[in-house]
């Protein structure tokens, strides 16, 4: 459905200037164009394939139905038609967006913003497209731009939705935005003139979206003060844009500077507290927002939860700071760590009987008689075998507590678990996980660790118990 008209629509013509502007397009690229059925995805979908021809690119379309309309089955087939009318494939996929959300614990908004980008990933690496492209506008820049000053957000915050990022995860797939520098007004006028059709989504005019409230309420009491409100605060966007690159090349020194390793994506971050001490009190907030957007794939989080994480390098360990969420700040030792999804410690004790499986806190303990001759020792920590001649018939699973001891494998005596546990450097919040494997009075395993020295086998053994930690 790619028009071969001589002359380019103006609309069309700014598109392809702001995508050229950012890099948008080099040509030669294969695109993933994100299709919700509404006006402003449709109107892109439009400009990318009269684009597509003079700028010597592919693209295909993409659909996540959130599941949170019943008519959204209706959308996806609606997104399927106009993929076959543009002759362009187009993967569909679904999620249940309000039940994960309660499971979890976040937000509806939050919970489909995740799903719907883990959706365009995975179709983008598994079919290797180059770029996602979204339908945000300048209306939707303005509205967020707010969203995140009313947050207490700092410069990359205040910045707006970028033009263009790598998607989460590392790679080099590109989420670009074309039409972030078109006004909704501008986009129905193109919609209108081409005859284009389009979806209305009901759940926009809803009051449950904090989205819905600022794009009905607050921005529509801000044109009666500045009917041209939008473009300045896209304006702003982007001179706060350029600020926050200006200081991009300082705070990723910064935060190499402070990592103490190799974040894990998605689950936490350490940061170094010396080194944050030494750095300018703007720069620290920075370098912990960057950190935490890049690494857990979030928007900005408030100033006032940046400056709650950061007044742990005054405290001493075990202080902890929510940031807000599912997000947590702790104080181990020389380090702060952030979390996310921070594990809900539950004290944990557990009778059964020699040679069963339990499960308990997300692991299953599986133990058996071992009677295939020697034992094979491994060195994972989730495997033991103990000398079952000297356990009772029944066992206990539980939380190690203060004052726990026990006589480590290999060492002379006894010893503190506690300090055990430092011994071994086991984080502060992962240490708060830690299990043992008792015989109601004695530690016989600290679990995924070392056994005691009492319960090894020997070669007077008669009986060996095989003791199994597995992930439920």
């Amino acid at each position: 459905m790619v028009r071969k008209s001589e002359t380019i629509d103006p609309f069309v013509e700014s598109v392809r200037r702001f995508m050229r502007l950012h890099e948008m397009s080099h040509g030669g690229e294969s695109i993933l164009v994100a299709v919700s059925g509404g006006i402003d995805s449709v109107v892109m979908l439009d400009v990318i394939a009269r684009l597509s021809v003079p700028l010597r690119f592919s693209f295909g379309v993409a659909h996540f139905d959130h599941g949170l309309r019943e008519s959204s089955t209706v959308d996806a087939d609606f997104v399927r038609e106009l993929a076959t009318r543009y002759r362009v494939k187009a993967f569909v996929a679904s999620g249940d967006v309000r039940r994960i959300a309660d499971e979890e614990g976040r937000s509806v908004e939050e919970t489909a913003r995740r799903e719907r980008y883990a959706f365009l990933e995975r179709i983008a690496r598994r079919h290797r497209y180059d770029t996602v492209m979204t339908g945000h506008t300048a209306d939707d820049n303005a509205e967020t731009l707010m969203m995140n000053l009313l947050r207490g957000s700092g410069v990359t915050g205040l910045a707006g939705i970028p033009p263009t990022r790598r998607l989460a995860g590392g790679g080099t797939v590109i989420v670009a935005r074309p039409l972030l520098g078109q006004s909704r007004h501008q986009i129905e006028e193109y919609a209108s003139a081409s005859e284009l059709k389009w979806r209305e989504d009901e759940s926009n005019q809803s009051g449950e979206f904090t989205r819905n409230r600022v794009r009905h309420e607050l921005m529509a009491l801000l044109r009666t003060f500045n009917p041209n409100v939008v473009e300045t605060l896209n304006t702003t966007a982007g001179l706060m844009r350029d600020f926050d690159r200006y200081l991009s090349s300082a705070v990723e020194a910064a935060l190499r500077g402070t990592t103490v390793e190799e974040p894990v994506h998605g689950e936490r971050i350490l940061l170094d507290v010396r080194q944050l001490r030494h750095l300018q009190p703007a720069l620290r907030g920075e370098v912990v927002q960057r950190a935490m957007c890049e690494t857990f794939d979030i928007p900005p989080i408030s100033h006032v939860a940046v400056e709650r994480g950061l007044n742990l390098i005054w405290k001493e360990t075990g202080a902890r700071a929510s940031l807000g969420g599912r997000f947590e700040a702790l104080r181990d030792r020389d380090t702060i760590v952030l979390l996310k999804n921070p594990p809900v410690v539950r004290d944990v004790d557990r009778l059964f009987d020699i040679g069963d499986s339990v499960e308990i806190a997300g692991l299953t303990l599986k133990t058996s008689f071992f009677d295939n001759g020697k034992p094979k020792f491994v060195s994972n920590g989730k495997v033991e075998y103990v000398d079952a001649d000297r356990l009772p018939e029944k066992l206990t699973i539980r939380s190690w507590r203060e004052g726990d001891r026990f006589h480590p494998l290999g060492m002379k005596g006894e010893k503190k678990l506690s300090d055990f546990l430092i011994d071994q450097k086991i984080p502060l919040d992962r240490k708060r996980q830690v299990m043992v494997i008792t015989d109601g009075d004695k530690i016989i395993w600290v679990c995924g660790m070392r056994i005691d020295e009492r319960f090894k086998v020997n070669p007077k053994t008669q009986r060996i118990l095989k003791m199994e930690l597995q992930t439920i």
